[in-house]
């Protein structure tokens, strides 16, 4: 089966040659392949390369455009200043208060912006080298993840508390420029679009349900209309919202490794493919050969027809390459056994 075929059968429940292999690679591409990441960061045909590159050498069945949270903030008019060979950084919070809000944030066309376009860019490039072999996903940032980059976590967290009729007008506005940008991404041939909101981790369920989830469901069923598939990615510890991330509708959700995997599996039955969930850090950067295969044993054995495995979130730049490896070797193995 080619990855496109391995990765739209699974999602599907139907039988495949072994299981999709998603891993999260963005600092370990650049790394395997020699590029800064400044580069990769703004120069698609950079991150193009790169990610073709290292899917090919480590059996990974997902073209990504991944990169940083950062491109959204951009074309809203943040300042965001590159590193030669790391992340981007935010130099300065962008929204002080709920009332920047108006005048900050304007709808703009992802078509004429700069870092999305480039993003849009990638997925054609992707299309047209091998987008009859290989899924292509695309990125958006969650409504909750981009007020939270635009404004700092930690005040985002008390304007919602004080003023949630503000801040749920930002986040309106916020998914509709979301929906606009991962539209886009669908027409340029994007096959999934990512969606991640990590910072929904950190607020309660009642929030997360209240202010959120509608909002990402906007979005979701927004994709599915231009007729993709929806992955929504939520780093961190999310036992307490896992329920309601598989009745968003999406088509992946992703868990990290703290999540409790049986569980999510059996809330996830006939509503989405779980992905996950090896430790980036603790298995995949630190560990041995063997305890990477153990782990992703331990995920298969945890799930059902229609799991997919990948780390948990982003894996090092410094991991071994042999252990990334070990992942679609023993996902080759278990699929020739079963």
């Amino acid at each position: 089966m080619t990855p496109k075929e391995r990765l739209l059968a699974r999602i599907a429940g139907q039988p495949v040659d072994r299981i999709p292999n998603l891993n999260i690679v963005m600092l370990f591409a650049a790394q395997h392949t020699g590029y800064r990441y400044g580069d990769f960061c703004r120069n698609y045909q950079v991150l193009v390369d790169a990610q073709l590159k290292t899917a090919e050498d480590f059996g990974i069945d997902i073209l990504s455009t991944m990169s940083d949270p950062y491109r959204e903030s951009w074309d809203y008019g943040a300042c965001v200043s590159f590193q030669p060979d790391d992340l981007p950084k935010m130099n300065e919070i962008y929204i002080h208060d709920t009332e920047e809000i108006p005048a900050k944030l304007k709808l703009w066309d992802p078509m004429q912006s700069v870092r999305m376009l480039d993003r849009i860019h990638a997925i054609e490039a992707f299309k047209q080298l091998r987008g009859d072999t290989y899924p292509i996903l695309g990125w958006v940032e969650g409504p909750w993840a981009e007020f939270t980059d635009l404004a700092d976590i930690s005040e985002a967290m008390i304007m919602l508390i004080d003023e949630p009729e503000e801040v749920c007008s930002a986040l309106d506005l916020l998914t509709q420029q979301a929906i606009r940008c991962a539209v886009a991404q669908v027409n340029a041939g994007a096959d999934i679009i990512g969606m991640g909101d990590a910072a929904a981790s950190l607020i309660s369920a009642d929030m997360y349900r209240t202010y959120i989830l509608p909002r990402e469901k906007q979005i979701i069923d927004a994709v599915h209309q231009a007729g993709g598939m929806v992955k929504l990615h939520i780093c961190g510890d999310i036992n307490h919202i896992i329920a309601d991330m598989v009745d968003s509708g999406a088509d992946i959700v992703d868990i990290d490794y703290m999540v409790d995997m049986e569980r999510a599996v059996a809330l996830s039955q006939g509503k989405c493919a779980i992905c996950g969930q090896i430790n980036p850090t603790a298995t995949i950067l630190q560990g041995t050969e063997e305890d990477v295969r153990e782990a992703v044993r331990r995920c298969v054995a945890a799930g059902n027809n229609k799991t997919i495995i990948s780390s948990g979130c982003e894996i090092p730049r410094m991991s071994p390459e042999a252990n990334v490896t070990a992942i679609a070797q023993e996902l080759k193995l278990l699929g020739q056994t079963n």
